[in-house]
């Protein structure tokens, strides 16, 4: 159980949040901002700080996007910058066909394995100076590595490669229309 004290704080900080959302979302303004912000301060019972935000709820509504729209690919070339930081990119994220990743004297890290992808080729436009990029691909993926460095080092790490299907080559062809 929470003491009454600490009711009050967590009442505070959450007022806080909604009266900087409020303001963000231009349903109060600065002046008024201030005032209920030195009101919660002074505010001796959570009813009372809960009253200086109930106007702030901003109005339901209901998103009227198409869902093929939500999950569509950017058309357009994309940038990802880094600058003495890092970035990591995994999971269900949109990846365009054409995408500049700049990084300096930082991190960067593109998982495509379960990426939302255009159809056809994606081409990454790469410039690295004093950092990494690690780029994960799915198997099978063809990967045409046009990268050059100068006081550093490209690598591509390859995994093992897919199993051949009878199909596949010639010699595996003629080798199983043989034996069938």
């Amino acid at each position: 159980m929470d003491s009454p004290a600490g009711q009050l704080q967590r009442a505070r900080e959450q007022a806080r949040a909604r009266l900087g959302d409020g303001y963000a979302l231009d349903l109060i303004d600065q002046d008024t901002l201030d005032e209920r912000l030195e009101a919660v301060e002074r505010a001796a019972t959570v009813a009372e700080i809960d009253a200086l935000t109930a106007d702030l709820s901003p109005a339901a509504t209901t998103a009227l996007v198409p869902a093929a729209a939500a999950l569509a690919v950017p058309a357009a070339p994309t940038r990802l910058r880094v600058l003495f930081s890092s970035v990591d990119r995994t999971g269900a994220w949109h990846v365009a066909a054409r995408t500049h990743v700049r990084v300096v004297f930082g991190n960067a890290t593109l998982d495509l394995r379960q990426a939302v992808l255009p159809g056809g080729p994606i081409e990454l436009d790469v410039s690295i100076v004093f950092g990494n990029l690690d780029i994960i691909i799915p198997p099978g993926w063809q990967l045409d590595n046009e990268c050059g460095a100068i006081l550093g080092s490209v690598e591509q790490l390859s995994g093992p490669p897919r199993p051949a299907s009878p199909a596949s080559c010639c010699a595996c062809a003629a080798a199983w229309s043989s034996a069938a």
